[in-house]
């Protein structure tokens, strides 16, 4: 695929100049999954498990790069390598996340994990307005995707259950405790980088309980720099989440990007399996309900360092030309020459760009020449 224009330059040569993508591998797109697979109090979490088949069928048939699951059973968090290995052969795998003793997170990528911390492990609430303690954490997972020229940040956490009124202040109280760890710890250092947050966080924004001390919106504000975003089922529009296994009431599950990954938002959905009709292998009819009470939620997010590149100037002075080009810190860029557009000889390679313009000067020495720059995957 190519991007750009050729321009003639009329001096004492014609020069033509032609701006090209890379052509070699492609700069990926990256599809999230967040998913709570309600294994709170399961005894067996092997893949013999029916519950962790009906999850692991979910996941060969979606093919998510990124998944991050919550309610992981404490005790059986050594069988996610198995539950890995079954369903998601290669991935890497994230568990080192807090827990309250009986559940925990993880984050499973397709890409290598360079880094897995958990934040906010337990810590006092009392300056959020609550006394007593984070229930879980903040798990966050530095993912380095392929084509991106930037870590990406996924974070995920689960929130604290149930609705009555000291729940619903401690929910919140937890929601104030991660928007200050972004503004305050995460965000000064990696503001550009993209991020992300989900997970399970017990309230709906858009069906709140009675007691709601506003959770979400503690989450998805300027400071944040997080967004909102409503997936819905493709087949039946909804953007409920919980309880696939009784009734469908609430919208618990969350996918909230930073603002760099959200204006590149592709595609997103609640997930279900019983409303598929004919029902694609290996998927089983009920699988949803089968394996969680919730819905997982998937979201694709376009390449956001793909952007195009442009000629910004060039300059013929006797026997000299001078390109200059639109760039993208971190990325490579190379330049070839060709007097027929057919064969193409290697000016110059792996030029590196340290800042969004970068420019080459070469002599010309015939009366006709072609310029391309090529930027490597």
């Amino acid at each position: 695929m190519t991007s750009g224009f050729i321009r003639p330059m009329w001096s004492r040569h014609f020069v033509g100049l032609c701006l090209w993508l890379a052509q070699g591998a492609p700069l990926h797109a990256l599809s999230l999954l967040t998913y709570n697979a309600a294994g709170n109090g399961t005894t067996d979490w092997s893949t013999n498990s029916a519950q962790v088949q009906a999850i692991g069928r979910q996941m060969l048939y979606l093919q998510p790069d990124v998944l991050t699951f919550q309610e992981i059973p404490f005790t059986n968090t050594w069988q996610m390598a198995n539950f890995v290995k079954a369903y998601l052969p290669g991935y890497f795998l994230a568990t080192n996340s807090g827990t309250d003793g009986f559940i925990r997170s993880a984050i499973a990528s397709r890409h290598p994990i360079a880094r897995s911390q958990k934040w906010l492990d337990g810590v006092t609430l009392t300056n959020f307005g609550y006394s007593g303690n984070f229930t879980r954490d903040l798990f966050e997972a530095e993912i380095n995707a392929p084509g991106w020229t930037q870590p990406l940040h996924v974070f995920t956490t689960h929130l604290k259950a149930t609705n009555d009124s000291d729940s619903a202040s401690r929910r919140a109280a937890e929601a104030s405790a991660i928007s200050n760890f972004f503004v305050n710890t995460f965000l000064p250092a990696n503001g550009q980088r993209p991020y992300v947050l989900t997970g399970d966080l017990n309230e709906d924004v858009n069906r709140p309980p009675g007691s709601s001390r506003q959770p979400i919106q503690r989450l998805v504000n300027p400071a944040t720099g997080l967004r909102l975003t409503t997936p819905v089922n493709p087949v039946i529009g909804q953007d409920l989440t919980r309880d696939i296994q009784a009734t469908l009431t609430a919208r618990f599950d969350y996918i909230l990007p930073g603002g760099l990954l959200f204006s590149n938002m592709a595609t997103s959905q609640v997930f279900r399996t019983d409303v598929l009709n004919p029902v694609p292998p290996p998927l089983l009819q009920f699988d949803d309900r089968t394996a969680s009470d919730h819905l997982p939620v998937l979201m694709v997010f376009a390449n956001p360092f793909n952007a195009p590149f442009a000629l910004t100037s060039i300059n013929v002075t006797n026997d000299l030309i001078s390109l200059s080009w639109e760039t993208t810190a971190g990325r490579q860029y190379d330049l070839e020459r060709s007097s027929d557009l057919q064969s193409w000889t290697k000016l110059a390679t792996h030029l590196d760009a340290t800042a969004t313009n970068l420019g080459f000067s070469t002599n010309v020495a015939q009366t006709m020449q072609f310029f391309r720059v090529y930027r490597a995957p």
